[in-house]
């Protein structure tokens, strides 16, 4: 989890009712997995974690992305068999010789060991937005009363998702994408003018 219900209490400046004590739990887990899919990456600690890996060959074994936050690995196995030979260079798995085909269990551990206090800052906030709404309601102005209503669930605020732009995952942008001409459009544009 990103912050704990300490964390969330602390922030709020009041203790919890009943009603939000059995809420925030649930909360919390809701933020960290919404912060996690953002950033296209796990935040917390997973320890000597088995992944199983496809290889395909070639002497590269890249680990997904979501996983290399302060990434070590301790074992690479396949069939049972401990394979050696093999080093950790930045998110893939370097060796001399060419990884055998098929699935390859990687015994390893990823994710901060102690959240930064700005992921945990924006956990907590997001919390106690979410508290302060009533259920349905996504934002509420007081001038000029405007009351916004969401699909249901939780979301992340855009001023949250603008404060976790820096622990984003690079790649994670959307790309543009652009209709390639229709063969009609093509002759048009290069048809001779009279």
């Amino acid at each position: 989890m990103l912050a704990t219900v300490d964390d969330v209490t602390a922030r709020l400046g009041r203790p919890l009712t009943a009603e939000e004590a059995l809420r925030v739990p649930a909360l919390l887990a809701d933020v960290t997995g919404l912060v996690e899919d953002h950033c296209g990456r796990d935040f917390t600690r997973h320890q000597d974690q088995v992944l199983s890996l496809h290889s395909k060959g070639g002497t590269v074994l890249p680990v997904p992305g979501r996983r290399t936050t302060y990434l070590t690995v301790s074992a690479v196995h396949q069939d049972g068999q401990q394979l050696d030979g093999w080093q950790l260079a930045g998110t893939r798995l370097l060796r001399d010789t060419e990884w055998p085909p098929g699935p390859v269990e990687v015994t390893a551990s990823w994710g901060y060991i102690e959240i930064p206090a700005a992921l945990r800052a924006v956990a907590c906030s997001e919390i106690i937005r979410w508290l302060a709404l009533s259920p349905g309601i996504e934002s509420e102005r007081v001038g000029e009363v405007e009351v916004r209503f969401s699909g249901g669930g939780v979301s992340l605020s855009s001023a949250t998702r603008s404060a976790l732009r820096r622990y984003r995952r690079a790649g994670l942008a959307s790309i543009p994408l652009e209709r390639e001409p229709s063969i009609i459009s093509r002759w048009e544009a290069n048809a001779p003018r009279y």
